[in-house]
């Protein structure tokens, strides 16, 4: 039972009321303790500047009897009413002696402690410094004391209060006093009320804090609550608005856009992992086909199957076709992975530069034994029949490299050429728009579903278009490679498609200087 109460106390000590508490205490105590001092102080000053004034009225209503009562014994009093209520006036002769005290009425005839022992000051020092000051040091045995000279021809102590003046005889020394301890009464219980009242207002103010702190310290447990959901995996959860103070609205704004970039992370991720998930199935499933096709054709090999002349070449050439695709699969793979990794690090090892009118002349060898009785034109112009062809290519320079570039017009041509039929016609056309560079691929082929369209630049995407091996299409991963090059380059690439009605591969990039 204690171990759970120290638990609970341990565990609210570390509460963000706790702390606050904590700090509302620490706070409140340094300042009743600064005003209790300040209370006292002056409480204090004020009953012993009373006391003072006491004994200096005192002082004035005997100052004409001092000599009479110290000189002629016959003439002492017992009591003397001008005396105020329990002061005294005790006399001592001039070496220091105690004679008699004098007592005021209503009071017993009680002889003062101080005047018991010999005294630890000096009479004739405190009688010229002509000032009241404090003897003792418990209640029981303080009191307020002023020394004042009995002098033997009756003139005033005054004079004897400076350097140089008049010698006089002493008769002795009047020491008028007054006990302190109703004054210390007094500051006691003013201690004791101010400390019961500080105690009472440092609770009630703790209560009513705790209590005022809820409201506002509410969201804050709303966000503390939330937050648990969310680390659940409750990702779409949201902190809901409350009016509450501007910090914590900033701390709620700020959590819930970190939660919103956080969702959009881990789908962003989610994908990620299902399209590598993906693309290593195709991958894996594009490196099976053509090994488990050379392997099926060594096994016959080695089961003799090289004696046949004809069966050898048929194996070696198919071989020779599948180790083709698969150099191909793998320099693709390999250039995707280069420009995923220039695109991270946004390094380039040279200036991405060039035209079109360095790059067309140079396909154009890769690219006619390709078309056989299909078509191929630059904005209008048949390419196979014009002799000089730079001359109608435009000079407007493109953020890529020649090799990019030739490789993005390679891999549309090539696609656009697979899949148009015999006397179809391929175009390369350009536009000069006001702010982009637009190059357009355009074929009349067979065109690609609706539904293959938004996956065409997927890695490896298994579509009719995309996908099919027949006639000895590639990997397909010649259109990610584009888009991946475009966009890396800061180009736009987007496809339009109607079945039976053909392609169009639209690149737009924003314009350069032209040469």
């Amino acid at each position: 039972m204690t171990c759970k109460f120290l638990v609970s106390i341990n565990n609210w000590r570390k509460s963000l009321v706790g702390q606050l508490l904590l700090r509302f205490w620490v706070c409140h105590i340094i300042f009743f303790i600064i005003i209790g001092l300040i209370q006292y102080n002056a409480l204090k000053d004020s009953l012993y500047q009373g006391s003072e004034q006491n004994l200096v009225s005192d002082y004035h209503s005997i100052s004409s009897n001092l000599t009479d009562w110290l000189g002629n014994s016959q003439l002492r009093p017992g009591r003397f009413a001008e005396l105020r209520p329990g002061n005294f006036v005790a006399f001592y002769s001039a070496d220091y002696q105690p004679k008699f005290i004098i007592y005021s009425y209503g009071q017993p005839n009680d002889i003062p402690v101080f005047t018991q022992h010999d005294l630890n000051f000096d009479l004739n020092d405190k009688a010229l410094a002509a000032e009241p000051f404090i003897f003792g040091n418990t209640k029981q045995t303080k009191y307020m004391l002023l020394v004042k000279p009995v002098l033997a021809t009756g003139i005033s102590s005054i004079m004897l209060e400076g350097p140089g003046l008049i010698q006089v005889p002493i008769l002795g020394y009047a020491v008028i006093g007054e006990p302190l301890l109703e004054e210390e009464l007094i500051l006691e219980r003013n201690i004791e009320n101010y400390i019961f009242n500080a105690l009472l207002v440092l609770l009630l103010s703790t209560i009513l804090s705790a209590l005022a702190l809820q409201k506002p310290l509410e969201p804050l447990l709303n966000i503390s609550s939330t937050a648990r959901k969310i680390a659940g995996g409750r990702y779409n959860l949201r902190l809901p608005y409350q009016k509450t103070a501007s910090e914590i609205e900033q701390l709620r704004e700020a959590l819930n856009h970190m939660l919103c970039q956080m969702e959009i992370a881990l789908k962003t991720e989610r994908t990620a992992k299902d399209k590598m998930a993906r693309f290593i199935a195709d991958a894996s499933h594009e490196l099976r086909t053509p090994l488990t096709s050379i392997r099926g054709f060594l096994e016959i090999l080695q089961r003799g199957g090289s004696a046949d002349k004809e069966l050898l070449d048929s194996a070696l050439h198919t071989m020779l076709i599948e180790t083709e695709r698969l150099i191909r699969l793998t320099e693709s793979l390999l250039i995707l992975n280069r420009i995923t990794q220039e695109e991270q690090t946004g390094k380039e090892t040279e200036s991405p530069l060039s035209t079109l009118r360095d790059v067309i002349p140079e396909l154009l060898p890769l690219l006619t034994p390709l078309l056989q009785n299909r078509k191929l034109e630059f904005n209008g112009q048949d390419l196979q029949a014009t002799e000089s062809i730079s001359a109608s290519i435009p000079r407007q320079i493109l953020p890529l490299k020649s090799d990019e570039l030739k490789q993005i017009l390679y891999n549309l041509l090539h696609n656009a050429i697979q899949y148009t039929g015999s006397e179809g016609i391929i175009s390369v056309l350009t536009k000069e728009e006001p702010e982009n560079f637009v190059i357009t691929i355009q074929d009349n082929g067979k065109g690609i579903p609706a539904e293959d369209l938004p996956h065409v630049f997927e890695r490896l995407f298994r579509g009719d278009r995309s996908r099919s091996h027949t006639k000895g299409q590639g990997s397909g991963l010649g259109l990610a490679i584009v888009s991946e090059l475009v966009k890396t380059r800061g180009g736009d690439i987007k496809v339009e498609s109607k079945i039976d009605e053909g392609t169009s591969f639209i690149i737009s990039f924003p314009r350069t200087t032209t040469l």
